[in-house]
C-alpha cells in the first residue's frame, strides 16, 4: 500500500509514492532500544551490577539515530522516495527569536529582569 505525496497547497503529486515502512526496518531501527531494556530489566532483576547501563544506553539511542538516517537514506537512493526529508517547512523568523536570544527590543525587559537577579547582593548581607 503506498501513499502519494502532497504539494504545498494541498494537492497530490502524480507520479510519486511514498513506500511504507516495513516491519523490519522498525525492527531494526528499534532493536537498539529492545535490548537495552531487556538488558537494563535483567540486569536490574538480577542484582547485577548496572555500570554498564548507561554506556549502553548511549549507545542504543545512537544506534537508532544512525540506523533512522541510514534507511531514509537508503530509501532515498533506492526506491527514489525522499518523503523522510520533505513535507517540512522550517518555521518562518520575524525577528522574535533574534530579539529574544539577544534580549533587545520588546524582550529588553528580560535582560533587566536578569541582571537584577544575578547581581542582587542585598540577601548575601
Amino acid at each position: 500500500m503506498t501513499r502519494t505525496f502532497t504539494a504545498h497547497d494541498g494537492s497530490l503529486t502524480p507520479g510519486r509514492a511514498v513506500r511504507r515502512v516495513t516491519w523490519r526496518t522498525r525492527a531494526v531501527v528499534l532493536g537498539g532500544l529492545a535490548l537495552a531494556a531487556v538488558y537494563t530489566a535483567a540486569a536490574l532483576g538480577l542484582d547485577a551490577g548496572a555500570e554498564h547501563v548507561g554506556p549502553l544506553w548511549t549507545a542504543a539511542i545512537a544506534w537508532t539515530v544512525v540506523a533512522s538516517l541510514a534507511g531514509a537514506l537508503w530509501r532515498g537512493f533506492r526506491h527514489r522516495d525522499w518523503s523522510a526529508f520533505s513535507g517540512y517547512e522550517l518555521p518562518e523568523d520575524d525577528g522574535e527569536i533574534d530579539e529574544w536570544a539577544l534580549h533587545t527590543g520588546p524582550y529588553s525587559w528580560f535582560r533587566e529582569m536578569e541582571d537584577e537577579l544575578h547581581h542582587d547582593d542585598d540577601h548575601l548581607r
